[in-house]
């Protein structure tokens, strides 16, 4: 092991995302993680198509609606959005998508 190697050993992932998703039939949670162990160019870049700046506090409407919070961290950058179902469209439904497909699913939540 390099110098570099333990420089990184112990060092938090570069990218790293958690998407819940609250409310639906009976409000359950779900939740889906995903912390690669190395630089995830993909990832990353999804992360950072995500327009986090833009998110507005909009409830949903109707009964037994999604919500879905979305934490990342990039590197020192730190995310968190809380969307309902009919905003997740485009590079949240791309993010979302792709953690769910890779991440590690934590089963439902009471």
């Amino acid at each position: 092991m390099d110098d570099a190697d333990r420089s990184r050993e112990g060092a938090p992932p570069a990218v790293e995302v958690t998407v819940t998703r609250t409310g639906g039939f009976a409000g359950l949670r779900r939740r889906w993680h995903v912390a690669p162990s190395q630089d995830d160019a993909r990832l990353a870049d999804l992360v950072d198509r995500c327009p986090w700046d833009t998110v507005s506090a909009t409830a949903p409407t109707g009964a037994d609606r999604f919500v879905w919070i979305i934490w990342a961290r990039r590197v020192a950058d730190v995310h968190e959005a809380e969307l309902p179902e009919s905003a997740v469209e485009g590079p949240w439904r791309d993010l979302i998508t792709e953690v769910q497909r890779v991440g590690e699913d934590e089963r439902p939540l009471a």
